[in-house]
């Protein structure tokens, strides 16, 4: 009989800032797969609302969701030291300089690179604001 027990993800929980509604599900899954806790959210203040809570390792973010740009988030997450990269159908030069450090993967993207470079910064940590 298969246990209803949930067990902690291996690599904690993940922010995904995502407002496709086709592509947020299968990366939802994927991340799963990959040993993530997936928080998903399609705007910006959703996302607020899950980074509030206090248990995000790090995040993927699209640049640009309803209600405008993920900046914000950006900072929040940077100030945070907390780990971001960028999946966006967004130009790279969009994102400001003081995001630049962070990979950019344009749509479509290999989903094996976005997992290797999360964990990428999740190592080398987040630069200091300033």
């Amino acid at each position: 009989m298969p246990s209803s027990k949930a067990y902690p993800a291996v690599h904690g929980d993940i922010l995904v800032l995502e407002d496709d509604f086709d592509l947020a599900p299968l990366l939802k899954d994927v991340l799963v797969m990959a040993g993530y806790d997936v928080r998903l959210a399609r705007t910006v203040a959703e996302a607020q609302a899950i980074l509030s809570n206090g248990s995000v390792v790090a995040a993927v973010l699209d640049w640009t969701v309803p209600g405008g740009s993920a900046e914000e988030l950006a900072d929040q997450l940077r100030a945070g030291r907390i780990p971001y990269v960028f999946a966006s159908g967004a130009i790279p030069s969009e994102v400001p300089e003081q995001h630049q450090w962070a990979p950019f993967f344009a749509k479509p993207f290999a989903i094996t690179a976005l997992i290797n470079a999360l964990e990428e910064v999740r190592s080398g940590g987040v630069p200091l604001a300033g």
